[in-house]
């Protein structure tokens, strides 16, 4: 789920506990040095994650380590939850919603996105998920009316140059390539996760963030059954897991699907969700550095202009949009 950040349901406060109260202006600069470091902690995590996930794959099948990871990801939202004492009730209605919306975005986006991963790098992965923001706006104009301007449509039309030099392989589209079927499997993952948040837009304001993350995390875990059964015959036996791995798959679980979301909803409230949205263009960049350094990817002179194509998009594009 480290794409969840791209478009999160609307963000409800009063679960974290905040008081409305006139704060000195060393609370609020105080506040917004935390709200700054709680943001970079996340970009962090979720840049991280892809070399995380990767390192995983050598000892663990794809869909396990999805399913590992939410069930580590809602035992960890459990004393947050107890905490803050917010759990409402699920309506029938909004249960079939919350299946549907862990199915999209934690399910099938993961296992599209795990074994993307077997054949693509983690760098041409991020750079891929990073024109999220860019294939939900043409979503929404399909379906929801969206408004879209000139400028709009141009920011679109060159952010989609970015990913296919990206997407392509030393500039063409080689079918035959294992890279090209990763890269592919990351564009359906991606699909997938329009679906996700064109579902959550029926619960908007109907349930705090933090407990319908805890849901679709829930819900995702008994989802991932059939998914992840086909893969028994692939389990490592638990001694022949590494503590190197071990640690990874911790911290995709603690860190990248569950306290990352609570440091993101906690810096929107003081940054404000364009400041924030601007941040989450660090993810890719981190991911390419860390790819190179951990897993001595290589980088093409396409790819890298791609990756700053589909950033000076996003860059231009949300500036449009304040």
């Amino acid at each position: 789920m480290a794409s969840a950040i791209y478009h999160l349901p609307k963000v409800q406060y009063h679960w974290f506990g905040a008081r409305h109260q006139v704060k000195s202006i060393d609370e609020q600069r105080r506040e917004h040095y935390l709200a700054l470091l709680l943001m970079v902690l996340a970009s962090l995590c979720w840049g991280l994650s892809f070399i995380s996930t990767k390192i995983i794959l050598a000892e663990i099948p794809p869909v396990t380590i999805a399913f590992l990871r939410q069930f580590i990801a809602a035992v960890t939202l459990i004393p947050l939850i107890a905490y803050t004492h917010e759990l409402p009730r699920i309506t029938r209605r909004d249960l079939t919603i919350i299946a549907s919306s862990g199915l999209f975005g934690i399910v099938l986006y993961s296992v599209l996105e795990n074994n993307g991963l077997q054949y693509t790098t983690a760098s041409n992965a991020s750079m891929i998920v990073a024109a999220l923001p860019i294939t939900t706006l043409i979503s929404e104009a399909l379906f929801f009316r969206q408004k879209v301007n000139a400028k709009m449509v141009f920011c679109l039309l060159i952010s989609m140059i970015g990913v296919w030099l990206v997407v392509s392989v030393n500039g063409r589209l080689d079918l035959s390539s294992a890279r090209f079927y990763g890269n592919l499997l990351m564009v359906w993952a991606m699909i997938c996760w329009v679906a996700y948040t064109s579902t959550n837009r029926q619960l908007d304001n109907s349930y705090p963030s933090i407990a319908l993350i805890f849901y679709q995390s829930v819900a995702s875990i008994f989802l991932f059954v059939p998914f992840v059964i086909q893969e028994a015959g692939r389990w490592p036996a638990p001694s022949d897991v590494s503590a190197a791995v071990l640690a990874n798959l911790v911290f995709l679980g603690v860190f990248c699907s569950a306290l990352a979301y609570v440091f993101y909803v906690r810096a929107v409230k003081s940054l404000g969700a364009t400041i924030s949205a601007a941040f989450l263009n660090l993810i890719p960049v981190i991911t390419v550095v860390a790819g190179y350094i951990v897993l001595q990817e290589d980088l093409m002179g396409e790819q890298i202009l791609g990756m700053a194509i589909i950033m000076a998009s996003i860059f231009a594009l949300n500036r449009i949009m304040r």
